[in-house]
């Protein structure tokens, strides 16, 4: 551990905000919180996570490689951070055909929260 010096995102803007650093290209495609209200962790994945499957293609292995860092230390990280990546990202990563591309990019953890 102690390598890595990321502060995980401690609000729904920090973590919107780290999506459009590691995917530019999500920025132009934002069109705001999925339930019109203020963005929570949810929210903002799930919204997320629809644009992820149908960009997927596109993305560099850089791109891949840091949001697999993400993933991994925030489901490491317990509470709602890591709640809502299991159940709006890595519970539908199959459904959205995205599993094969992420799945290399995950820790150990985050990869036994997937679901096959």
């Amino acid at each position: 551990m102690g390598m890595n010096t990321r502060t995980l995102p401690e609000s729904p803007e920090q973590l919107l905000e780290e999506l459009f650093a590691i995917f530019p290209q999500y920025r132009a495609n934002y069109a705001g919180s999925i339930h019109g209200d203020t963005p929570g962790f949810h929210s903002v994945l799930l919204a997320f996570t629809q644009f992820f499957g149908g960009q997927l293609t596109s993305f560099s292995e850089a791109q891949l490689r840091k949001f697999g860092e993400l993933v991994s230390e925030s489901v490491e990280s317990d509470g709602p951070l890591e709640n809502a990546f299991v159940t709006c990202l890595l519970e539908h990563l199959h459904q959205i055909k995205a599993e094969r591309s992420l799945r290399p990019y995950l820790s150990e953890i985050a990869r036994q929260k997937t679901r096959a």
